[in-house]
């Protein structure tokens, strides 16, 4: 009994201390995790639990979940899979309430990792997104779009089989989509402090990441630790797999078995006072 409330103990320390650091969000389902698809359609958009992240822009051959396939940091991660060009998923965090202003926003990272197994171009792997509101006014919604991060316009290599961590920092270079701007306006050498000063009055809807729309052949990959930091707050989320709940036939045979130790305790007692 000592080593099980030891156990706990110290599984307790480990998560009070990973919650210092981060926000963990469970998937759905238990191990193995979640599995969300979308052979046709209109894209599909499921919450993770209450915890503002979702599954979104899921279609044709994509495939997504918190699963525990290759975990990162602790039991689960994100992954992605997709066998044709025509697949797409992202994980999107897009809370009630806007996150501030986009000229506030210092930085922002996630790890990633491309498997072997994929076969669409080797400079392809997980992007990672900032969601904006261009004007800043939230009653109009023609001018929202993103800001998107790749290592294929940054200089960076796309290893297989091992994670990489990447962050964006002001001189980082960003393509955008949406925003009531031209598609990729500025090419792809606008910094993320151009767009700053380019874009004074936006502000920050939510963060994504995601593959897929376009890409030629298949693709299998991963994402865990998504994090930001916003006039000098930094948060990061922690994606993991829900624990299994034991049955409720397993919780009885176990106070069952705690009640039969303390009955043949109390038989003991009675002996010895004897």
């Amino acid at each position: 009994m000592r080593k099980i409330f030891g156990a706990v103990v110290a599984a307790l320390g480990v998560a009070a201390a990973c919650a210092a650091n981060a926000t963990v969000v469970l998937s759905n389902n238990a191990a193995p995790g979640d599995s969300v698809t979308n052979p046709g359609g209109p894209d599909v958009t499921v919450p993770i639990g209450a915890s503002d992240w979702y599954y979104s822009s899921v279609r044709q051959t994509a495939e997504i979940g918190i699963t525990n396939t290759n975990p990162r940091s602790g039991n689960g991660s994100v992954e992605f899979s997709s066998t044709s060009g025509t697949g797409k998923a992202d994980i999107t965090y897009l809370p009630a309430e806007n996150l501030g202003a986009f000229s506030a926003l210092d930085g922002m990272s996630f790890d990633w990792y491309r498997s072997g197994v994929s076969t669409n171009p080797a400079i392809q792997m997980p992007a990672l997104r900032v969601l904006l509101d261009a004007d800043g006014d939230l009653g109009t919604t023609g001018d929202r779009g993103g800001l998107v991060y790749e290592a294929a316009y940054n200089g960076g290599v796309v290893p297989t089989d091992e994670w990489v961590t990447a962050n964006v920092t002001g001189s980082t270079n960003l393509w955008n989509f949406g925003l009531g701007l031209p598609f990729a306006d500025g090419g792809y050498g606008v910094t993320l402090s151009d767009w700053q000063s380019m874009l004074s009055d936006a502000i920050i809807i939510g963060f994504n990441a995601g593959v897929g729309s376009g890409w030629n052949g298949s693709f299998v990959g991963f994402v865990d630790n998504i994090g930001w930091t916003i006039a000098g707050e930094t948060s990061v989320t922690n994606f993991e797999v829900q624990a299994s709940v034991p049955a409720p036939g397993a919780v009885w045979l176990f106070l069952g078995v705690l009640g039969g130790i303390g009955a043949v305790r109390r038989l003991g007692n009675r002996k010895l006072s004897a």
